[in-house]
């Protein structure tokens, strides 16, 4: 999975009603390229950004100025000069992952999530707040890392969880490493992978802190992997082959689990019972918002093309509005420290739950394997998408965290 990944500069409040907004008439293009720092190769590039810019500025004031209490803010980042389509995308999900889990905890797993009774779990979850389980937001800048941002972000979480031991692992061990052989999500690296790929290379070979494997893709150049020995490098870890574990790895996981496609009540179980889950989400609006509820139920398509992870639910006090809380990997200074809120829907109160869904009709722009274990090109299918941003659609949680 790839995605946009540039650094973002943003004055954040945890309160939509105390928002500090940057974008107004008076701003202009010169304090912009101070503000965020910007630098462009040519007079002519600088006209053509501040073109866009006041297209962007335009439309945030229009948005802003139109939007009901219920609706997110947009504001001026460090997107305002790009196009949509200038955006890094590229999530390859054009079949479903070929990887799977364990199909004994599998079943045992998802068995758990479709007996709860949703009335019996709590109004709202924020694991953010539950002991320290959470690690800082971090930034994946220029490289199409958001699967390894997500699947990290997911692990750190729950080791946590079951050790009582929060360790910041490392994102770069997954980007240089971990072999993509059936190009899942991409092509591995920076070209993208998933989510699911992730956990099972971590529970083959174990995961190094940061402090052992610093973060170097950011301006999206490919680091050779220098943590694993020659005759165990990721050239040699082709599905099947061996699993060594890496030497001075801290954590470890005995598998994963996809939840059931598409569905509400396991999501929100599975986040509230075992702890944050790595989902693919829509993204492609993402990049002005600010603060508030996201709600995307009036665009035409979903084009699943980002990796996030889904640390907890809630309901808004000032507007009433169910929300999920979503942490991304675009950096702290970014929407609500780092976090989204998407509006969240139970399909079960709605008249028809399928207007909850929409078409994914790109399906070279996601989750899942462009080739099979042959060699052979895999077809894309359009795919039904459901939940605000299609949060329902691809959703993975660890099985087993423990100490390496």
């Amino acid at each position: 999975m790839l995605f946009l990944s540039l650094s973002l500069y943003l004055l954040v409040a945890h309160s939509v009603s105390s928002l500090k907004l940057r974008a107004s008439n008076e701003y202009s293009f010169e304090q912009y390229v101070k503000d965020f720092d910007k630098e462009y190769s040519s007079d002519e590039e600088y006209k053509q950004r501040e073109g866009v810019f006041l297209q962007n500025l335009a439309h945030i004031l229009d948005h802003n100025s139109n939007r009901d209490s219920s609706q997110h803010y947009k504001d001026i980042n460090h997107f305002s000069d790009k196009l949509d389509n200038e955006l890094p995308l590229g999530y390859d999900k054009s079949s479903h992952p070929a990887w799977s889990s364990d199909t004994a905890v599998e079943r045992r797993t998802l068995s758990t999530f479709e007996a709860v009774d949703l009335k019996k779990l709590p109004k709202s979850v924020d694991w953010r707040t539950n002991g320290r389980v959470t690690t800082a937001v971090k930034n994946q800048l220029h490289c199409g890392s958001c699967w390894a941002f997500a699947t990290t972000a997911c692990m750190e979480s729950h080791v946590a969880i079951q050790t009582g031991k929060l360790f910041t692992l490392s994102v770069q061990e997954l980007v240089s490493c971990m072999p993509n052989p059936n190009q899942c999500g991409g092509t591995g690296g920076c070209a993208g992978a998933t989510a699911e790929l992730g956990f099972d290379f971590i529970a083959k070979h174990g995961m190094v802190d940061e402090w052992s494997f610093g973060y170097q893709s950011g301006h999206g150049e490919q680091v050779n992997c220098t943590i694993m020995d020659d005759h165990d490098s990721k050239e040699h870890h082709i599905r099947g082959e061996k699993s060594t574990k890496i030497k001075g790895s801290v954590a470890s996981v005995v598998g994963f689990s996809n939840l059931p496609t598409n569905k509400y009540d396991s999501l929100l179980a599975a986040v509230a019972l075992v702890g944050p889950v790595a989902i693919s989400v829509s993204a492609t609006g993402w990049g002005l918002y600010h603060g508030g509820i996201y709600d995307d139920s009036t665009s035409k398509n979903r084009d699943i093309n980002h990796a996030v992870v889904l640390e907890g639910y809630g309901t808004d006090e000032e507007t009433g509005q169910d929300y999920w809380l979503v942490r991304n990997s675009w950096g702290p200074m970014w929407g609500e420290d780092g976090y989204i809120r998407l509006k969240r829907t139970d399909p079960s109160f709605l008249d028809d739950p399928a207007s909850d869904c929409k078409m994914d009709v790109t399906p070279t722009d996601g989750v899942a394997c462009t080739k099979d274990d042959s060699g052979n090109d895999i077809v894309p299918k359009a795919v039904s998408v459901c939940g605000t941003s299609g949060i329902l659609f691809d959703t993975v949680v660890p099985i087993g965290a423990h100490l390496a």
